[in-house]
């Protein structure tokens, strides 16, 4: 039985535009080139598979609507020259581009500080592998904390995979996924047992790596444990406090750059650089990712005039983001990891002593655009109006 919020009172043309009224009193109007482009019969194909019969230029711009009818659950329209068009009321009322209803479907991220630790959420892998409900909600428990602790999870690295696709394909990058360790030439720091300051990883990429996949599968036992800071909590305040030096970090674009002579990517040499501001927002201006690396800032090529502005900024908000008030620190323990959103999150760790048998690690990634393919084939099937809602892209804006 369909909700008031997806059943039709009246549908009817009002002043050339598509005027449909809801059971729960929502009005939606639509443009008729709106609909027209977005007709998915058969002759016109649709987005989701890329097939296509309609183009835009030979849809004349003042095209009107003939004749509307409601049929069931469905929105009939006659074009004026013959072509048929039906909409489905869901279709149509997730699809609304009212200003209420474009905000109702722009997630929420939930912020936080040191303060979770609390109420820390967490996931089962065998549960999530057992029950796709389960799976489902370990993946929005991502997409709006930027983290959940996973527990039931493989020691073994032979099954490492099992937690990587929890999330989605792995994505290949010239680390693969890698195991930290302690080594006698070190050209990755998460090679060395001091402790690491909260970063995001691999702030050189172009498009930087989305979700990163921890796995345990032996702690130290005097230290090692796991750092999380949430990245857009930070801004906020930095927006709150120095709204000046927010708005100079959204703008200024910082290069960060990576060497590998070939001990990290099998031999293979290579050298990274990207020019990208600290701070990403979106379309609303909201803030969709953050690429925050102390240790990889390259000299910055800014003008003159802003040198000690930009310097400024930076210090700030690195003050922010190592202060204990932001830090969420996780004594993991063997069979336990962590999914995070590594252009949202910043990670670090505290320091460790080398021990025998030593510390072993596991860390691999998924892309951002895999991890939200993931929710939406799973909210198809659980909970089709959620697949619509709009998710952040991180640093792509």
């Amino acid at each position: 039985m369909p909700t008031a919020r997806h059943s039709i009172r009246s549908a009817a043309t009002e002043n050339g535009h598509l005027n449909v009224v809801w059971e729960d009193g929502h009005e939606s109007r639509f443009h008729p080139i709106w609909l027209r482009h977005q007709c998915w019969c058969p002759d016109c194909g649709t987005p989701e598979t890329g097939v296509r019969g309609i183009r835009l230029h030979h849809i004349d711009e003042g095209i009107s609507i003939q004749s509307v009818g409601v049929e069931g659950s469905s929105v009939h329209v006659i074009w004026p020259d013959g072509h048929r068009s039906e909409y489905g009321a869901r279709w149509l009322r997730n699809h609304c581009y009212s200003d209420a209803e474009r905000a109702r479907r722009r997630v929420q991220p939930i912020l936080w500080d040191r303060t979770l630790g609390d109420n820390l959420p967490i996931g089962s892998l065998t549960e999530a592998e057992a029950d796709s409900t389960a799976r489902l909600k370990i993946l929005e428990t991502v997409r709006d904390y930027g983290f959940c602790k996973i527990v039931d999870a493989p020691t073994d690295q032979a099954e490492s995979q099992r937690m990587i696709q929890l999330v989605g394909a792995q994505r290949q990058t010239h680390y693969g996924t890698y195991t930290l360790k302690k080594k006698k030439t070190v050209t990755n720091v998460g090679d060395t047992s001091g402790p690491l300051d909260p970063h995001v990883d691999e702030p050189y990429r172009y498009a930087a790596i989305g979700i990163t996949v921890f796995q345990v599968l032996r702690p130290s036992s005097n230290g090692g444990a796991s750092m999380l800071v949430d990245g857009f909590e930070a801004v906020r305040r930095l927006k709150e406090k120095w709204p000046e030096d927010f708005d100079l970090l959204c703008n200024m674009r910082v290069t960060c750059q990576r060497f590998d002579p070939g001990d990290n990517s099998h031999g293979n040499m290579r050298w990274y650089k990207s020019r990208l501001p600290i701070i990403q927002r979106d379309d609303q201006g909201e803030v969709c990712g953050v690429r925050m690396n102390e240790r990889q800032i390259s000299p910055l090529d800014v003008p003159a005039d802003q040198v000690a502005l930009a310097y400024r900024a930076l210090k700030r908000l690195f003050d922010l983001l190592y202060s204990d008030d932001l830090r969420l620190t996780l004594d993991l323990k063997a069979g336990e990891g962590l999914l995070f959103d590594n252009q949202r999150l910043l990670h670090g760790r505290t320091g460790f002593t080398p021990e025998t048998p030593p510390r072993a690690v596991l860390t691999s990634s998924v892309d951002l655009d895999d991890f939200h393919s993931s929710l939406r084939l799973l909210q198809r099937d659980l909970d089709s109006d959620a697949m619509h809602m709009v998710l952040q892209q991180g640093m792509a804006g």
